[in-house]
């Protein structure tokens, strides 16, 4: 998941995306160290980030 290189482009901390997105700051935190998480908080991060699921998942890498 490239959530924390999408973040930073976009300008966004943490708290920022976390209110854009509603997914709490510890788990966002979670998600850019382990790299995972259920498919709903994906597809909220993604809409917080304004980029489709593909984008933010990268499926076309698996």
């Amino acid at each position: 998941m490239k959530l924390r290189e999408i973040r930073k482009a976009k300008g966004l901390s943490v708290p920022a995306l976390s209110k854009a997105s509603g997914v709490p700051v510890r788990t966002i935190e979670d998600i850019e160290k382990r790299g995972d998480c259920k498919v709903s908080t994906a597809k909220k991060l993604a809409k917080g980030l304004g980029v489709t699921l593909d984008e933010l998942c990268d499926f076309s890498q698996r």
